[in-house]
């Protein structure tokens, strides 16, 4: 005989409820909240029944389930989450009742219909901690462009004329962000000694000494005429100074946060597979399996674009079926932004490698009329299918 504890998880605290296979509530519907002490008890309380084949079951919610499933999980029970997709397709019917201890006994009684799929998902082994990792890498990315937005914006206040000196990316270096720190205005650099900018210059990375003299001698040229939207006392002249340190600190973060991605990716199996397809670098073959996992998982690649969201909605009305509509973003969305930017970069470099089948595969639909996007989009789940074909046979790139 089976028996479930079903969890029905919020913030904080959740419902449980035991039930073994023959209906029978061991532990009736109860609220606890995702303390210690809260845990003991119901451990306690599990002992003294002792039911056989107990299963800790719950559905995954986002972080709100984390502490459970890790203090079971801990404590020796067999713990299983479920997707929240495969609930709620189990539970829509035409009455919408919905209550905490009526979802309880819904998530007990779903434990027990074979056709539902459950997934083990243990927050340490190697593709949790690189999934996020990959998360923080995504997080500090996307600051770090509003942090540079606002950074040439204040440079365009304060000292325009810098964005003529250090040209495209050079004005995000190391070099333009120290002497931007120590002299965030034109009027400062118009009262600094032409070997005190040297110095700035020189002691962050050591070129030839006359490359930077020369640079200083420029940039003390330019200041002397330069025309600021602010006078040197306003606030925006600590802002932007400030803001260059923000920038210093937040690529420092994340050029680490990527060599240790890259270091735990690298014990995965799949790594050198995904590396090895033309397109895919250390640090996206790293991002791709944080999201995806071991893909060999899943029974057939048709499975794992579903995860994505790459798969296409069916739209039916009377006799006229689209089985070719959108895509149905169901999935996950990094992994979709991942695989897209893979498919750009393949076509970028596509005549570098015309046998590339994705490239190919790109041409023909934009032959067949299809729009840029739709045609990487279509390129994605191409991807897709390729590395789930090369995971399961072992084979890299191009391998026969």
């Amino acid at each position: 005989m089976k028996t479930v504890l079903s969890v029905d998880v919020a913030k904080n605290k959740s419902m449980i409820m035991l039930m073994n296979s023959d209906g029978e509530i061991l532990i009736d519907s109860k609220e606890i909240k995702h303390n210690l002490e809260e845990f003991e008890k119901v451990k306690e309380e599990i002992k003294e029944i002792n039911p056989e084949n107990l299963m800790v079951f719950m559905e995954s919610t986002g972080i709100y389930h984390l502490p459970v499933e890790r203090y079971f999980k801990e404590n020796g029970f067999n713990t299983l989450v479920i997707n929240s997709l495969t609930t709620k397709n189990n539970y829509d019917t035409i009455r919408k009742t919905k209550t905490d201890k009526k979802d309880c006994y819904r998530l007990a009684k779903l434990f027990f219909v074979n056709e539902v799929e459950y997934h083990h998902l243990s927050k340490d082994d190697l593709y949790a901690n690189l999934k996020a990792m990959t998360r923080q890498y995504f997080y500090l990315t996307q600051v770090n462009v509003s942090c540079k937005n606002r950074y040439k914006r204040l440079i365009n206040i304060c000292f325009p004329e810098l964005e003529e000196i250090f040209k495209s990316s050079r004005i995000y270096e190391e070099t333009a962000l120290n002497f931007i720190k120590a002299f965030p205005h034109a009027y400062i650099v118009k009262e600094k000694r032409v070997d005190a900018l040297y110095n700035n210059l020189y002691k962050t990375n050591s070129r030839h000494d006359y490359y930077y003299k020369r640079l200083a001698h420029q940039i003390k040229d330019i200041a002397i005429n330069s025309y600021p939207g602010v006078n040197k006392e306003h606030s925006d002249v600590k802002n932007l100074s400030d803001m260059a340190s923000i920038l210093q600190e937040n690529i420092k973060t994340l050029n680490e946060l990527k060599e240790k991605m890259i270091e735990l990716a690298k014990q995965s199996p799949y790594f050198k597979i995904f590396n090895s397809f033309y397109g895919i670098g250390e640090v996206l073959a790293s991002e791709l399996l944080g999201e995806l996992g071991d893909i060999t998982r899943f029974d057939s690649h048709k499975q794992l674009i579903a995860f994505c969201g790459l798969d296409p909605t069916i739209i039916q009305s009377g006799k006229s079926i689209n089985v070719h509509g959108a895509i149905s973003k169901r999935g996950d969305k990094y992994a979709r932004w991942i695989l897209f930017n893979i498919s750009q970069m393949v076509v970028k470099l596509g005549h570098q490698c015309p046998e590339h089948p994705v490239y190919n595969y790109y041409l023909m639909k934009k032959a067949e009329g299809k729009h840029y996007y739709e045609s990487l989009t279509a390129c994605s789940t191409k991807i897709l299918r390729m590395l789930y074909s090369m995971c399961k046979n072992n084979k890299t790139f191009l391998e026969k």
